[in-house]
C-alpha cells in the first residue's frame, strides 16, 4: 500500500516539493476528534485516514502564498465548515500545510475519495483566478463500518479539468484556469 508520496512542482519560477503522508488514525483522542465530535466513540473512528501534505518551496515571501482545493467523490468541494464558503479553498496562505482526517463510521459502505490540488492565485490577492500546480488523490473504502485506506496517487492536469464545472458552479465569481 502506498501511503507516502513526494510530488515535485514548479510555480512562479521556483521549484518545490509536496510531501504527502496518509496514515490510519490509531488514536482518535490524540488526533483531536473529540473537538468536533464531543461524544466521541474512539473505537468507531479508529483506522480512518489522516492526511498531511507539507510543502518545501524555493520561492519566498508573497511568492509562497498558495492554496489547497479538495473535491470529494467528484461531487463536492470540501470546505472548512466555519469559514464563509465564498472562496473555494480548503486552506490558503504562506506555504500552507494540508491536513484532513475524515471519519464517517455511520456512512453506508462505499468509497470516499478526495482529489486534492495545490493551487495559486497568480496575482495572489487581486483577482479571483485559480490555477492548479500539482495534485494527488487519496481516501478509503468503508466496509461494514471499517475503513480500508486507498493508495495515495499522483493526479494529472486533466483531472483538474474534470472538476472545473463543479468548481465554477459552486464558486461562480471565481475563474478556474
Amino acid at each position: 500500500m502506498r501511503r507516502e508520496l513526494s510530488l515535485p512542482f514548479e510555480t512562479r519560477g521556483h521549484r518545490g516539493l509536496i510531501s504527502v503522508r496518509v496514515v490510519p488514525n490509531d488514536d482518535p483522542w490524540a488526533s483531536g476528534h473529540q473537538l468536533v465530535v464531543p461524544d466521541l466513540d474512539a473505537e468507531a473512528f479508529r483506522g480512518f485516514p489522516i492526511c498531511t501534505a507539507g510543502l518545501r518551496y524555493h520561492g519566498q515571501g508573497i511568492e509562497a502564498i498558495m492554496g489547497w482545493i479538495q473535491v470529494t467523490n467528484g461531487v463536492a468541494i470540501d470546505l472548512v465548515p466555519n469559514l464563509s464558503g465564498i472562496d473555494p479553498f480548503y486552506s490558503y496562505g504562506y506555504l500552507p500545510t494540508f491536513f484532513d482526517a475524515p471519519a464517517n463510521p455511520d456512512h453506508p459502505d462505499g468509497t470516499w475519495r478526495a482529489d486534492t490540488f495545490l493551487t495559486v492565485v497568480p496575482d495572489v490577492i487581486r483577482s479571483q483566478v485559480v490555477e492548479p500546480i500539482a495534485a494527488f488523490s487519496w481516501g478509503y473504502e468503508l466496509r461494514s463500518g471499517r475503513p480500508d485506506l486507498l493508495d495515495v496517487t499522483t493526479l494529472a492536469a486533466r483531472d483538474w479539468a474534470g472538476h472545473r464545472a463543479l468548481l465554477e458552479t459552486g464558486h461562480p465569481t471565481w475563474t478556474f484556469s
